[in-house]
Formats: structure tokens, C-alpha cells, sequence
């Protein structure tokens, strides 16, 4: 008996099997990373930072006043400032970098090979970028959104929950100073 006709059927099986596997470690709403493949990498990444000797980083971002933008506009414009400001990380980090929405409005960026001044000059970067690109709701004046971020290196031997407080502290510092 020949396997020929059942070529096709094995194709589309390992194309779906493909594709579930990238849409579980994939926000849908934004289309960065999700959480679960954050956390993986997260673990990866400093592994590999020590192992190697070089540096990593991690940023924290989170949007300012977003629940406003929900309250005021509506949830549907709420997900319009979620995908903009995804959009803006995929156009602004390096292929190597990792942009992930975290959870909520708030997104973790990982930089292999990058210290604490490349991530806050990127940081600032990607806050002069949003800065730039206004959303305009249906039925309303555009306006524009601000985020906060919170930079940290990987310190040698350091484990993801030191580096994530270290990041979510400088965060949590940097939205009380406006």
C-alpha cells in the first residue's frame, strides 16, 4: 500500500501542530510574546548570560493611566493602545532582543548583550517613538500615551526573580516620578 495520499494529511497536521505551538506562546491580542514564553526565555537568557559572561537586561514598561483610556474611550480603544505600543517594540527592538506583553498594559522587554545603559537609552527610545504615533478614537480627538519603564542588568548568579524585582522596583520609581 502506498503512503502517498496520506502525504498531504501529515503536512497539514505538522503545519497545525506549527501553529498551535506559536499562537500558545503568542499574546493574541498583540502579537508580542506571551507571558509563559517570557518566563521561559527569561530563565534562558540568564542561563546563558552566566554561562557566557555577558550582559543582559531586562525592561519593564508599563502604560501610564491606562485604565483612564479604557474608562474614557472605551475598552475597544483601550486594545487599539495595546496593539500601537506592541507595534512600536517589534519596530524598535533588535531581532535578538525579546518584546513580550507581560500582562494587563504592562510588557517585559529581554536584551541579551545589552547593559543597563543600552536598555535605558532603548527605553528612551521606544517612549520618544509612542510619543510620536497618536491614536484617534472613532469619535474623538487623537491623543497621545505615555509609558513608564523600569531598567535592570543581570547581576552573575542572579536568579529571574531578582532581575524581575530589580526591573519592577526601578518601574514602580520611575511612575512616582512622573
Amino acid at each position: 500500500a502506498s503512503l502517498e495520499p496520506h502525504a498531504p494529511i501529515a503536512l497539514d497536521t505538522e503545519r497545525l501542530h506549527r501553529l498551535v505551538g506559536r499562537q500558545a506562546l503568542v499574546d493574541g491580542l498583540t502579537g508580542v510574546a506571551d507571558r509563559r514564553r517570557c518566563e521561559e526565555a527569561l530563565a534562558t537568557e540568564i542561563a546563558r548570560a552566566d554561562r557566557l559572561g555577558t550582559p543582559l537586561a531586562l525592561v519593564l514598561a508599563d502604560l501610564d493611566d491606562f485604565k483612564t483610556v479604557n474608562d474614557t474611550y472605551g475598552h475597544a480603544v483601550g486594545d487599539e493602545v495595546l496593539r500601537a505600543f506592541a507595534a512600536v517594540l517589534r519596530e524598535t527592538v533588535r531581532e535578538s532582543d525579546l518584546a513580550g506583553r507581560w500582562g494587563g498594559e504592562e510588557f517585559l522587554l529581554l536584551l541579551p548583550g545589552t547593559g543597563a545603559d543600552g536598555a535605558a537609552q532603548l527605553a528612551e527610545r521606544i517612549r520618544a517613538a509612542l510619543a510620536e504615533r497618536p491614536v484617534t478614537p472613532p469619535d474623538g480627538a487623537a491623543f497621545t500615551v505615555t509609558a513608564s519603564f523600569g531598567v535592570a542588568p543581570h547581576r552573575q548568579g542572579g536568579d529571574t526573580g531578582t532581575l524581575y524585582a530589580a526591573a519592577d522596583e526601578a518601574l514602580y520609581r520611575a511612575k512616582a516620578a512622573g
